[in-house]
């Protein structure tokens, strides 16, 4: 208790320090009566309305195709005419070089607008690749051949432009929110579905792209772009949670759900409110 005091005081004025502190005993005092989470519960009432959530940030953060990049790149890049090796290298060094921004963006610009610029950059250079691909690419023999070699160069930029707009955006933010979103009580085991539903898109992508490839070409992007518009919708709905001290965030997710009274609406199918948000407030201007 005493060592989390400090650290909030170190990163907080006093008076949000000890104000923050009061709500999450009130919280974790607040969960601890109704006793240990049960895995009914994480799949019913609100919290299953998250944890669908964030399993659907996970699964389009796998679906919209960076993998497929980091996985076939060499046979892609090799299909514009350019040494597969070098070039992959140089994707993997952009991709690492992009991530970085998003440490310092992620609490300036906000979850959602990087999740929102992401989403629209990766549409549309997918849908730009699927075009030209169209265009330009021909399929001889099962391998990729690109007909105007003037294209190469442009088709690349794409490509790394997917990627500087995932690397800073989908990538690491939707780690970040999926963390933030679930309440404390049930907060390892959210995290850890939503984990698992990472984890089958990534199985997805690499059993499945291969296959696309060989049979629709560049047309593979098309399907890219479509998962990257429908990102694009989600994250155009999501409420901001920059700035936010996690035990406030649940009365967000209230409204958005369409449910107006945080004390009243049952997290679970058990009725429990464990996110204990509004009474918490009210628990802490009580105890201040």
């Amino acid at each position: 208790m005493n060592e989390a005091k400090a650290t909030l005081h170190r990163i907080r004025s006093d008076e949000e320090a000890e104000q923050e502190m009061k709500e999450i005993v009130a919280e974790y005092e607040e969960s601890k009566q109704h006793g240990d989470p049960r895995w009914s519960e994480v799949f019913t009432g609100r919290v299953g309305r998250l944890v669908l959530l964030g399993a659907s940030l996970q699964m389009l953060q796998q679906l919209v195709g960076m993998n497929a990049f980091m996985y076939f790149g060499p046979r892609i890049f090799g299909s514009f005419g350019l040494k597969e090796n070098r070039f992959q290298t140089i994707n993997n060094a952009v991709n690492f070089v992009s991530t970085l921004p998003a440490l310092y963006l992620a609490d300036r610009s906000g979850r959602t607008v990087l999740l929102i610029i992401g989403a629209a950059g990766m549409g549309i250079a997918c849908t730009v690749m699927g075009v030209l691909g169209l265009l330009f690419m021909d399929n001889n023999g099962g391998t990729l051949v690109l007909t105007n070699q003037s294209v190469g160069g442009f088709m690349m930029a794409m490509v790394f432009g997917f990627v500087v707009n995932f690397a800073c955006t989908w990538g690491p933010i939707v780690w970040v929110y999926c963390c933030e979103i679930f309440p404390l009580k049930y907060r390892g085991r959210c995290v850890g579905v939503t984990t698992v539903t990472n984890w089958v898109g990534n199985y997805i992508i690499a059993q499945f792209s291969p296959v696309l490839l060989e049979s629709l070409g560049f047309g593979t992007f098309f399907i890219f772009g479509g998962f990257s518009f429908i990102g694009l919708a989600l994250a155009l709905w999501l409420p901001e949670t920059k700035g936010l001290m996690l035990e406030h965030i649940g009365p967000i997710f209230d409204k958005k759900f369409g449910i107006a009274d945080s004390k009243e609406a049952p997290l679970s199918s058990k009725g429990v409110n464990t996110y204990g948000t509004t009474i918490l407030i009210e628990s802490s201007s009580k105890l201040a």
